[in-house]
Order: C-alpha cells, then structure tokens, then sequence
C-alpha cells in the first residue's frame, strides 16, 4: 500500500522536482525569474480559477482558515516554550519560529493534494493554501523583524501580494454567478479561459522553482539539534494536533485527511528569504527546509495511505 502510494503520488511529485534541482545544477538557470511570475501571475491565476469553480461553502472555508489560524498559534507556542527552556537567544528562537509556524502549502502542498484526493482535495487544499501565505506575509514577517515594525511591514507585505486579490476577486464572482465567466460565448468567459490556462501552468512551474530553490541551498552540519528539532516539530508532532483539530472543527473525511497532510508539511521555502532578508540565522533555516522536504517525502507517503488518498 505504502509503495503504491509513493510511485502513484509522490513518484511525480519528486520526479518533477529533482527536474528542477538537476536543472539548476547543471546550468546557471536564475530561478527568481521564475518564482516571481508564479508567484505574480500563475498563483494568483489558479487560486482565481479554483476558487470560482470549486465547490466548498462559506462554513467550510471559515473552517478551514480557524483551523490553520489554530495550528500556527499551537506549534508557534510549543516553539516557543522549547526555545525559553534550553534558553536559546532570540535569532535563534526566531529562526525556530519560522521554520514551523510556516508549512510549504504552496509549491509542494497544492501539487500534492491534487495527485492524493483529485479534484476535491486541491479545491479544499486552495483555502488552507491561503490563509497559510496571509500568515506568512504578516506573522512571519513580524518574527523575523524581531518586532521591529513588523506588523507595518506585514500589512505592507500582504497588500503587495496579487493572491490577496485574487481571492477577493474570486469571491465577488461567486457571489454574483460564477455562470457568468464559466458560460461559453461572452467575453467575460474568453477572458476567464486565459486565466485558467495561467493556473494550469502554476503546479509544474511551482514544483520546478521548488527542486531549484532547494538546490541552491545548503545544509549546515553545526546545526544539527536545531534542524532536528524544528523537523520534528514540523512533521511528527503536528500530525496528532492536525488530527485533533481536523475533528474538533467537524470536518468530513476528506478534508480531515488534507488538513493532516497539509498541517504537517515541511518548512516554507519562502521563509528562507525572510530570515536573509532579517539575518535571522539564515544558514539554520535553509536547511531545515532541505531536511524536512526530504524527510517528508517518507512521513506524507504515510500519511496519505493512512487517510486512504492514492
């Protein structure tokens, strides 16, 4: 079960990703071109696209956000108080923070759902993809500040980022009809045929920029208490407080299992510009990243035989 779960899941997942990494490897490929027009035109598109098509209601997506709202504030918590008892300074504390309040629902997390739950499981992955980048661009900006004008900086952030409006955008065209871009034979459906084929083109594009990303970073072998506790944190602890949540929100099936899966994902990429950008132990935050995405490839191949996805 769990081998057919890996070659029908994960086995393309990691095949496009190793593209990615064997591509930057072997060329001078600049993947910031690359992640910039995912992250400015082909996320934005498929959140657009997926959003007006999909078919999940108001509670079930205010669900959805309080569950990641809650699991964030949990593991930030735990974090935290691991970070106080063996007395580490605040950069490194920080650091911590980021790499498991901070999931890779995006580039990793949205291809994945897709390949283990079809259709329904990426429609559902779409809102905790969301809330999961907001929080990012505001609460992830602000540790990494260390509290230095943080939250100024993360409204900033977040009214800079196009998903926001997307979402926005998405939300109105539900509210008026969604008939009115998906129904052949008007303009506003020509113009909406162009931005599904942009969100078609994010998954392979993100996976791609994900094996580049990962390439161009590097493990630092003096850490390795640290990334080993910020990886278990991350991958095995959150699982049974994904779990608790999941069912203490009432959520279905399906979408328990996506919000383990999702919930116990590695750390960001993302975050490892955050902690550059702020010196916040940078070296130590890349290679959590490297770690925990290669150590996921085990723990999410469980998972997903566990929640019968595959």
């Amino acid at each position: 079960m769990i081998l057919s779960v890996f070659a029908q899941v994960m086995l393309p997942i990691l095949f496009v990703v190793a593209s990615g990494f064997a591509f930057k490897k072997l060329t001078d490929f600049d993947v910031r071109p690359a992640s910039r027009v995912s992250l400015y035109l082909f996320s934005p598109a498929l959140i657009f696209s997926s959003l007006v098509e999909a078919e999940i209601g108001g509670e079930e997506a205010l669900r959805a956000v309080a569950f990641m709202l809650v699991l964030t504030a949990i593991l930030g918590t735990l974090t935290l108080l691991v970070g106080v008892s063996l007395r580490y300074d605040r950069a490194t504390k920080a650091a911590l923070l980021l790499c498991t309040m901070f999931s890779n629902t995006g580039n990793y997390g949205l291809p994945l759902a897709l390949f283990a739950f079809g259709q329904a499981g990426f429609e559902a992955a779409i809102v905790f993809f969301v809330t999961q980048g907001i929080l990012t661009q505001t609460l992830g900006i602000y540790i990494a500040g260390s509290g230095q004008a943080g939250w100024r900086e993360g409204v900033s952030g977040l009214l800079r980022m196009p998903q926001l409006y997307s979402v926005f955008a998405a939300l109105a065209i539900r509210y008026i009809g969604p008939e009115y871009v998906t129904d052949s034979g008007n303009l506003a459906n020509d113009i909406y045929r162009g931005v599904d084929l942009m969100g078609q083109a994010a998954i392979p594009v993100l996976l791609v920029v994900l094996g580049a990303q990962l390439a161009g970073a590097r493990i630092e072998a003096g850490e390795k208490t640290l990334i080993g506790i910020a990886t278990a944190i991350k991958l095995l602890i959150a699982v049974p407080l994904s779990y608790a949540i999941a069912r203490l929100l009432g959520f279905d099936d399906l979408t328990t299992g996506i919000a383990v899966i999702l919930g116990s994902m590695p750390t960001a990429v993302n975050v490892v510009i955050l902690a550059t950008e702020f010196d916040i132990r940078p070296k130590l935050v890349s290679s959590t990243v490297i770690v925990s995405t290669a150590a996921s490839f085990v723990t999410l191949t469980v998972l997903i035989s566990v929640f019968g996805g595959g």
